[in-house]
């Protein structure tokens, strides 16, 4: 899955995270994931794997809660 650094930050609001989770969940600085913003490159797999997680994560929970 190609996510640029627009549709990452796009998903964290979804998901009402913010980039200091993000970068404590993957071991990372704050400041490198900002430095995504300047990159041509996708995101990495890990943290595009953590969005689609999350987003998991949260349908189950949602699914739980309507029952």
């Amino acid at each position: 899955m190609f996510m640029n650094y627009d549709d990452f930050i796009e998903a964290l609001d979804e998901l009402y995270m913010s980039i200091e989770e993000v970068a404590e969940k993957l071991g990372l600085e704050v400041d490198e994931i900002k430095a995504w913003e300047e990159s041509d490159d996708e995101i990495p797999d890990a943290a595009v794997e953590l969005i689609k997680s999350e987003r998991e994560s949260r349908s189950a929970d949602q699914i739980e809660t309507e029952e």
